[in-house]
Parts: C-alpha cells; structure tokens; sequence
C-alpha cells in the first residue's frame, strides 16, 4: 500500500475521532448547561479556577471515553500507535490504552466533583462535604494504581516524555510561582488558593504533555 492510499485512510481515522471528540464534548457541554439553566448549579459561586477546572475536566473526561472507546478495536489502536495503520494492536497494547484512558477519565471526576459540589449548595453540608471527599479519596487512590499500572508498562520513550514533562513543569512553575508569591507579599497581587495553584499546575502539566509528545512524534 502506497502513501497516496495511506493517506485517505488517516484522514478517516482523525475525522472519526475528531467527531467522537465533539460528541461527548457536545453531550457534556449540554448536560452542565441544563444543570445551570435548571438551577441544580449556581454558576454565580463559581471562580475562575473553577471554570478553568470545568473545562480540564471535560477535556480529560472526553478523551478517557475516546480512547476507552477506541481500545476496544485493536485496529484502531493500531493506527494510534502508527498512523499508518499497517498492523493491528496486540491484546496487551489494547489494555494498555485502555488503562490509560481509565488515568484520563478519573482524572477529570477528580477534577470536576470540587467544582460541581460547591456549586450545587450555597453552604455545603458537613455530611455531603464528607461523603464527597471520601469518594474523591476512593476515585484518587483507584486512579494512583492505575497511573503507577502504566507507568510500569510504558516503553523508554513515554517515561522520558513523563519525565521531561514533570521536569519542566516543575522549573517553570516553580519560578511563577515564587514571582507571584513575592507580589502578593507586597500587596501588588491577589492571593491565590490552593484550588487556583492546582488548576494552574494541571492545566500546565497537559499543555506541556501535549508539546512534548507532538515532539516526540506520540501524538
């Protein structure tokens, strides 16, 4: 099969993802937008570390059923792992994928039960508060043994990018970090909470995965 035959069917294979893509974005966008119109979420209450958090959570938790979706077809996986799509993904690739989107899907739970709690009461109950974070708990520790499932099966070159992306997220926050601590301590900045430090630093840390792999050639 030549290049010019090849190349259809990449097309294919992004337009179908592209689509799913928009597909549960769509679904996720009208599902919070009936919930905020039907008052069940009071937008009002939210800040904007909130709505940043809201859309990292969508993104994660839309791409964890793409990819959960896809690794049940071993010949898409194929093509996610070589866009060419000449050989089907082995059982254990398959899984792979599929743990990973398990990763990305409870990431964005994680990210968004905060969020739609606090805007769902105007004074949040001491029993929902604990039910909540127990849950978070639960949904955090299940995501560890995963993230920790796939780091073991990785090959070399998605520990380096890992790595080289916990690297530089670290100098670079780091440094801003430190800079708007020593505003704020001389009143030239807002305080920050650690809810707005943490969106910053996961909306930073998928940013700079997604650099380091389209350099690498992984995404």
């Amino acid at each position: 099969m030549n290049a010019a035959s090849e190349a259809p069917r990449r097309n294919a294979s992004r337009l179908v993802l592209g689509g799913l893509g928009l597909l549960f974005g769509g679904g996720l966008g009208y599902l919070v937008g009936r919930l905020i119109k039907t008052g069940v979420i009071d937008a009002s209450r939210l800040g904007w570390s909130d709505n940043l958090a809201v859309v990292i959570a969508a993104c994660l938790i839309a791409m964890g059923l793409i990819i959960g979706l896809a690794s049940f077809s071993r010949k898409a996986v194929g093509r996610m792992i070589d866009r060419t799509g000449a050989q089907l993904a082995t059982p254990a690739q398959a899984s792979f994928y599929r743990e990973q989107a398990v990763v990305m899907f409870l990431a964005g739970i994680l990210m968004a039960a905060p969020v739609v709690t606090t805007a769902s009461f105007e004074a949040i109950p001491m029993v929902v508060a604990s039910i909540i974070m127990l849950a978070i708990l639960a949904i955090f520790l299940i995501q560890t043994v995963y993230n920790l499932t796939v780091w073991h099966r990785s090959d070399e070159l998605i520990r380096r990018v890992t790595s080289e992306t916990g690297a530089v997220c670290f100098w670079v926050l780091q440094g801003l970090l430190f800079l708007w601590a020593a505003a704020e301590k001389l009143g030239l900045a807002p305080p920050l909470t650690a809810w707005d430090i943490m969106t910053v630093l996961m909306g930073t840390y998928l940013v700079v995965a997604s650099i380091m792999s389209a350099r690498r050639g992984l995404s």
